[in-house]
């Protein structure tokens, strides 16, 4: 079988707007993965909107 080395990206880095803030604030609340606040705050703003 050949080696395929062609890479697939699942989403290329896009940062405008805010995202520098919550990657800042992450790192220094160390609240970087799985859980924290953002995600909390995702996981209802989605909840919300899907009923």
């Amino acid at each position: 079988m050949q080696k395929n080395n062609k890479r697939i990206f699942l989403s290329p880095p896009h940062m405008s707007g805010r995202e520098q803030e919550y990657i800042k604030e992450a790192f220094e609340s160390n609240w970087i993965a799985p859980l924290g606040p953002h995600v909390t705050a995702f996981e209802q703003e989605a909840a919300a909107y899907a009923g």
